[in-house]
């Protein structure tokens, strides 16, 4: 078997049109002056796989905090930074209403 690849990424970029969605994993730059910032992979899939997949990764990181007692929470900056609201984040990550 050949050997599969590894990648390191701590940031993305998220491209997309009608057809299908492009994510750009990228590395930032080691030096904070320098603008280089190394595309490390580059996925292409459809509207529908992106959906399914952002759902497992979902249900997968609430299992693990739910199962370990950790969370992985996101500094206040880092959601701006990033255009999310403090309140879209905690709906999202909140636990579904029992039935």
């Amino acid at each position: 078997m050949s050997e599969v690849p590894e990648f390191y990424s701590d940031m993305f970029e998220i491209v997309g049109g009608p057809f299908g969605i492009v994510i750009n994993f990228r590395k930032g730059p080691a030096e904070p002056r320098t603008e280089t910032r190394e595309t490390v992979a580059r996925m292409r899939m459809s509207w529908e796989h992106a959906k399914a997949m952002t759902f497992i990764m979902w249900r997968h990181i609430r299992n693990i905090e739910s199962n370990t007692g950790v969370s992985y929470p996101l500094s206040s900056k880092v959601l701006s930074d990033m255009s999310i609201g403090r309140e879209d984040w905690d709906r999202f990550w909140s636990p579904p209403p029992t039935i």
